[in-house]
């Protein structure tokens, strides 16, 4: 494998857990979901969605944990990726006449929850000292306080008690267990697939620090041959030489010819019987002509 190759080979394997970088390539992402898990086709609303919560990714996150979370947030908001309020507005449930029904990418439900919620954003100065949850439980239905809320309680464990650290950390990624966080088994198999989906789609648009994109060489090339040159005036490369044909790398005297020996075919009782030639070694004979020609 060209070493070129295996370093992003390694870059795959290693990145998975580490934190989450911050400079993806957008346009690359948003192309990598629209073929899956979008199926070819996103709308200006899924995309600003997303943005959102790239935005709000905390750099200390894994990219597991991070596909893990759009992938709950894809399931959560029926691939909308919009805040949304639960549907019926808690009808049947003991929080719906209070108010504090589902809101945002994930679900965050009850009054103690929205208490809980304000004073911690608050703490990450996402929430103003004016802002309350409670007193406007519709914030919730705002992208950067949704994101804050799927991301930290996911962390923390607010909503199961459960967390991403139980789930995702170096050596082990259990995507359908990871569930657990949000609810129970409900649908773990078919979420643990969109974040795998999410995975490569991040791991695509990783931009490597330091590397110029104009000077990446082109994987493909020493598969298929093919060869960049810097100018369509460059000559044609050479043709390749066998080991045998191959001199030395500078220009140098050629030796002096001298009658060549014929090798006697061996005998029947094998080569190690028979006469063995030794002509005078290559670099002897550069040696020998140099020698000559400085006399």
């Amino acid at each position: 494998m060209p070493p070129f190759l295996a370093a992003l080979c390694g870059l795959y394997l290693l990145c998975g857990n580490a934190p989450m970088p911050l400079d993806l390539d957008r346009a690359a992402f948003f192309d990598a979901v629209r073929r899956s898990p979008f199926a070819g086709h996103l709308t200006q609303p899924q995309v600003d969605g997303m943005a959102a919560i790239l935005t709000a990714c905390p750099a200390s996150l894994s990219i597991d944990a991070a596909a893990y979370c759009l992938a709950t947030t894809f399931h959560e908001t029926a691939r909308t990726m919009q805040p949304i309020e639960e549907f019926g507005r808690g009808k049947g449930r003991k929080y719906g006449p209070t108010g504090f029904w589902g809101r945002g990418y994930v679900q965050l439900t009850w009054e103690a929850n929205y208490a809980k919620a304000t004073k911690r954003l608050r703490t990450l100065g996402i929430l103003k000292v004016s802002e309350d949850l409670v007193k406007t439980p519709t914030l919730a239905m705002r992208p950067d306080v949704a994101a804050a809320i799927l991301f930290y309680g996911m962390i923390e464990g607010w909503f199961t008690g459960k967390k991403l650290a139980d789930y995702f950390a170096p050596g082990r990624a259990d995507p359908i267990g990871a569930r657990r966080i949000i609810n129970g088994t409900d649908s773990d198999k078919l979420i643990a697939g969109y974040q795998a989906q999410f995975r490569v789609a991040l791991l695509s648009s990783v931009r490597l620090a330091g590397v110029s994109a104009a000077k990446v060489p082109d994987p493909m090339a020493p598969l298929t041959g093919a060869i960049k040159t810097g100018s369509s005036s460059s000559p044609p490369p050479a043709p390749a030489k066998s080991l045998a044909d191959k001199g030395p790398a500078t220009p140098v005297a050629q030796p002096i010819k001298t009658p060549s020996k014929v090798v006697q075919p061996a005998p029947i009782g094998g080569l190690s019987s028979a006469p063995s030639p030794a002509p005078l070694p290559f670099w002897s004979r550069v040696h020998a002509a140099l020698s000559r020609k400085a006399a």
